[in-house]
């Protein structure tokens, strides 16, 4: 069977067109069709079937599916296998992580990581909240970053660090209405919150022996930490997010600190693999590089993501008139 023919077809029925993997791999879309085509011949079925510019895998197409990805993983392991016989740090490392570490933190560490091991591939795909949820749904991942503990056996956790929530806001916003002074003032403040699936996330906040639980009455609401970083640095109002975060945001003074002494209780940073016999050098030096890299950020010089300036319209409008 031709692996580049099973590699094609992950890739159009991973971007569900011709045209966007064409684009999204660089590849010269008739080269993808006659590949999908040769291999629907050779197993004699429809791999997909046709949805106005959309192609969607047909039961065949979703069924073999499976299987190739097997085939690439496998694939890839003995790659990576031969180059390991050279001693080389090299393959596919394939990581899952939410959105708020995947531009705060994993990008980071990714970046830092392939500058050490530059024949190391890296494919991050971002995870909803609710994926340990469905785990029939499960792919295939080297490791996974995630907050807290998991709650499938199946994964072993190694932490990497500890972080808190705490409660932010823009100059903007405390120069108009104030800082609350105490958790209790809190009701008196405009709030922008998460949406979790059962509901509004609550704001527990610590302060030596002392606790608070803040269930806020939100105008903005979303699942979505960036989202809520823009409406905040944007002046709608407090929130609360994770440390690291708003650490540039802060820096740059485009959010300040709102309760410092408050924050939430600590959480742990965890990467987190299957549990397998054989764990291959690369995902070995990622896990040790993970581990060093958390100890010690500081002496790092990847680039930083953070939410550009959100300025009032009518500033941005004075300054294009100014040109």
């Amino acid at each position: 069977m031709d692996l580049e023919a099973i590699d094609y077809f992950i890739m159009v029925a991973e971007a569900q067109s011709l045209s966007h993997a064409a684009k999204l791999y660089g590849l010269p879309k008739s080269s993808l069709s006659h590949k999908v085509r040769k291999l629907e011949d050779s197993l004699g079925v429809a791999l997909f079937v046709r949805d106005g510019r959309e192609l969607h895998l047909s039961d065949a197409g979703a069924e073999f599916l499976d299987h190739a990805q097997r085939i690439k993983e496998s694939c890839e392991g003995a790659k990576a296998a031969v180059a390991e016989a050279r001693h080389d740090i090299a393959g596919t490392l394939t990581i899952g992580s939410t959105g708020e570490f995947g531009t705060s933190f994993t990008s980071e560490l990714l970046f830092a990581f392939r500058q050490q091991y530059p024949q190391v591939r890296v494919d991050v795909i971002f995870l909803s909240l609710g994926y340990f949820l469905a785990p029939e749904k499960h792919q295939p991942f080297d490791g996974i970053f995630h907050w807290g503990e998991p709650a499938n056996s199946d994964y072993i956790a190694r932490k990497l660090g500890e972080a808190s929530y705490g409660l932010y806001a823009s100059p903007r916003y405390l120069e108009r209405f104030g800082a609350p002074a105490t958790p209790d003032e809190l009701e008196k403040h405009v709030a922008v919150a998460f949406r979790q699936p059962n509901g509004i996330q609550s704001w527990h906040l610590q302060r030596g022996g002392e606790t608070s639980d803040f269930a806020p009455s939100a105008h903005c609401m979303a699942n979505d930490y960036w989202m809520l970083k823009y409406f905040a640095v944007a002046g709608e109002g407090i929130v609360y997010l994770p440390t690291f975060f708003t650490e540039i945001e802060c820096m740059n003074g485009d959010l300040v600190p709102v309760l410092p002494d408050w924050r939430s209780p600590l959480v742990s940073i965890n990467l987190l693999y299957l549990r397998r016999r054989y764990v291959s050098r690369k995902f070995a030096a990622f896990l040790d590089f993970c581990l060093e890299y958390y100890r010690q950020r500081a002496s790092y010089s990847s680039p930083r993501y953070c939410v550009e300036v959100v300025r009032p319209y009518a500033d941005a409008r004075s300054r294009g008139e100014e040109r």
